[in-house]
């Protein structure tokens, strides 16, 4: 979780949109089929990072994320 929240900041301080974090875990959420219960896993589910990430993005960039980041 540390990780996403971190990817947040540096994604954008280097100049890319953290918004394409979401897609990332959208594809992962697709390609996994079967799941080892979160408990048992290294990584959150997809689907709760991307709730985690999207925080830390209304966190980062209260006001809205800045246009011309590359997505």
């Amino acid at each position: 979780m540390e990780a996403d929240k971190l990817g947040v900041r540096f994604a954008a301080k280097a100049g890319y949109d953290p918004r394409s974090m979401i897609k990332v875990m959208q594809i992962l959420e697709k390609a996994s089929r079967t799941r080892t219960p979160e408990f048992f896993s290294t990584h959150p589910n997809p689907e709760h990072r991307i709730e985690r990430i999207q925080q830390a993005i209304k966190a980062y960039f209260p006001d809205g994320v800045p246009d011309g980041l590359t997505p």
